[in-house]
C-alpha cells in the first residue's frame, strides 16, 4: 500500500489511525459475539415459549430441523 492509500483508508493523523484500528477490532468483537450468542438466545426463546405452549414447540422444531438438513444437503452437494 502506498502512503496515500493508507491515509485514505485510516486517516492522516495518529489519532485517526488509532480510532480506525479500534473500530476494526470492535467490529470483530461484535461479529464474534453475534455468532456466539445468537444461537443461545434463539434456544432460550424456544425454551421459554415451550413452557407455555408445549404442543406447538415439538412440531415447530421438527420443521426447523428438516429445513436445516435440506439446506445443509444442498450446500454440501453444491461444493462437490
Amino acid at each position: 500500500m502506498t502512503k496515500q492509500e493508507i491515509e485514505r483508508k485510516y486517516g492522516k493523523s495518529k489519532l485517526d489511525h488509532g480510532l480506525s484500528y479500534f473500530c476494526l477490532a470492535f467490529e470483530k468483537i461484535l461479529e464474534f459475539l453475534s455468532i456466539l450468542f445468537l444461537p443461545l438466545v434463539t434456544v432460550q426463546q424456544i425454551v421459554l415459549y415451550g413452557d407455555h405452549h408445549p404442543a406447538v414447540v415439538l412440531p415447530a422444531l421438527s420443521i426447523v430441523m428438516t429445513v436445516l438438513i435440506a439446506v445443509g444437503v444442498v450446500l454440501i452437494k453444491r461444493k462437490k
